[in-house]
């Protein structure tokens, strides 16, 4: 049985109707949760006020527990898409906020992988015949 994909299949991308949420979705691997988390990052960090959130603001505004918003901010800090800051208490202690990186950094990072998955397309695409001769072998024998 083959392995399931959890990204969105490329066709996601290639119609008419494709939006930068589609692109977001598909190149960073983003789920329905994810893409919440960064559009309410990306509104606090838009305007002339600009205001990192709390874990606990972001999961009032996503109306999810805690626990999964926390994991998609983790997810979205490992993508260099949001930014983790830790601020003291004024009693003592640490807590953190996040908020996401600058629009014209994010733009310049999503071209960067857009980029990266044409060439492997080409790549792919120069290897065609061959790779396909190797397929239909290894299924042959099998």
């Amino acid at each position: 049985m083959a392995p399931v994909s959890s990204s969105p299949p490329v066709s996601t991308l290639t119609r008419m109707s494709s939006t930068l949420k589609d692109l977001f979705i598909y190149i960073y691997d983003l789920t329905p949760l994810d893409m919440d988390v960064l559009i309410i990052l990306v509104k606090n960090n838009s305007g002339k006020k600009k205001t990192p959130s709390t874990l606990e603001n972001i999961s009032k505004y996503a109306n999810r527990d805690k626990t999964s918003v926390f994991r998609s901010l983790q997810k979205l800090v490992n993508l260099g898409i949001c930014n983790k800051e830790a601020k003291t208490q004024k009693g003592g202690g640490l807590y953190h906020v996040y908020s996401a990186i600058e629009m014209q950094i994010f733009k310049m990072e999503t071209e960067k992988k857009v980029k990266e998955l044409e060439a492997s397309f080409r790549r792919i695409l120069k290897q065609f015949e061959q790779d396909m001769d190797n397929m239909v072998k290894t299924f042959y024998q099998a």
